[in-house]
Parts: structure tokens; C-alpha cells; sequence
């Protein structure tokens, strides 16, 4: 078993019971090795571990979250559908907001509209997971290519163009011409 496959993956769950009885502006800073996030149901796939560091600061009652995160995704060419490894680095940026009063254990209200993927539960654990994943999701490049002369499919064919030649006919007609075409084969 290889070496990556041997450490033990990390999650982004943090307990902040204690930063949340500190004063306002407390900070702690977590380094991140080897987190595991699932982004398979988002039509990514990783192929390394999420590291970097985040930095969690205590703002009035909430918990500021911010830090920069890097992985690897796994992505297809986009002119050859063919695997490339892409880095990815993400800058996280995200307040948190406590549902239970660190004091009092009473439950607090909440905005109406507030996002359940920046809530500090009732335990006081801050997961960062969901905030990644839609930070990878929104951060995967649009355009990616396996190397910059990459040709590509053939458009009849599927064959990659990259590993070999096809024999499809490459002449393409415009068909905003092919009324000439007929009166040229006519005359």
C-alpha cells in the first residue's frame, strides 16, 4: 500500500467551544495534510489530499474562517476527453455563525436565510466539508487540455487524433453553399 494510502485522512471538523469563550479577535490556525472530501455526486474527482492551513478567528459571536486550501482534481481534456491532473487552489473565506449560545447552551435565532453549510452545531464543531466542495466545485477550471498542441477528436470518428490518424473524409462543405455545389455539378 502506498505511502498516501497510509496516513490517516484528516476531517475539516474543528471544535471551537474554547475560541468561542475567548475574546473577541482569538484566532487559532490549523494545518491541514491529508483531508478526504467527497466531490464524486458533483462530477469531480480528486486524486490528491486537500492541505494548506486555515485560520479560525472569533468576530463578535461567530467564527471567521479563512485560509487557502490546494488538491488535485482529475479532469477530462477538453478536446480529447482524455484524463489531466490539475491543480487547484482554493482561498476560503466563510463566517460561521453558532446555533447554541456557548454560555447558556440556549438555542440562538437564526437569520432566515442562512446558509445551514456555515452553522457551528450545537456541539460547537465547525465543519468546513461542504464549504470546500463548493469551493472546489465553483473553482475547477472551464477550459482544461492535456498538453497545448492537443488535436483532439476526429468529429466523424471519435478517434483521438493525439494517438493516431482516421480515415474520415475531412472535407466539410458549408451548407449555406450547397445550393452552388448543385449548380456547378448542373452546368
Amino acid at each position: 500500500m502506498s505511502q498516501s494510502h497510509q496516513l490517516k485522512q484528516e476531517l475539516l471538523q474543528f471544535n471551537v467551544a474554547q475560541l468561542l469563550k475567548e475574546r473577541t479577535e482569538a484566532s487559532r490556525k490549523f494545518n491541514i495534510q491529508n483531508a478526504a472530501v467527497y466531490v464524486a455526486d458533483l462530477g469531480l474527482k480528486l486524486v490528491a489530499p486537500v492541505s494548506g492551513s486555515v485560520r479560525l478567528v472569533k468576530v463578535a459571536g461567530d467564527v471567521l474562517v479563512t485560509g487557502t486550501l490546494t488538491t488535485v482534481l482529475q479532469m477530462p481534456c477538453t478536446r480529447c476527453l482524455e484524463p489531466v491532473d490539475v491543480p487547484v487552489t482554493i482561498e476560503i473565506e466563510e463566517t460561521f455563525i453558532p446555533i447554541t449560545d456557548i454560555a447558556t447552551g440556549m438555542h440562538l435565532t437564526l437569520p432566515e436565510d442562512v446558509d445551514d453549510t456555515i452553522l457551528i452545531d450545537e456541539a460547537h464543531i465547525l465543519d468546513l466539508t461542504e464549504v470546500v466542495r463548493q469551493d472546489l466545485f465553483i473553482s475547477q477550471p472551464t477550459h482544461v487540455l492535456c498538453r497545448e498542441d492537443c488535436r483532439g477528436l476526429c468529429p466523424q470518428c471519435g478517434q483521438n487524433l493525439n494517438v493516431g490518424t482516421c480515415n474520415c473524409d475531412t472535407t466539410t462543405i458549408d451548407s449555406r453553399w450547397s445550393s452552388l455545389l448543385t449548380f456547378k455539378d448542373n452546368a
